[in-house]
């Protein structure tokens, strides 16, 4: 939630101290189940 009543915010719009580990944790299990999905298929 902002200062603003009814607002709310995520992501790189914040100043959350941490988002740049969250976001590479994100990349890198997306990448792995790209990974997974090509075997997968193969």
């Amino acid at each position: 939630m902002t200062n603003i009543k009814g607002i709310f915010a995520s992501g790189d719009v914040t100043n959350y101290k941490y988002k740049q580990i969250i976001t590479a944790s994100s990349s890198g299990c997306i990448a792995a189940l790209d990974v997974y999905n090509y075997l997968q298929n193969k």
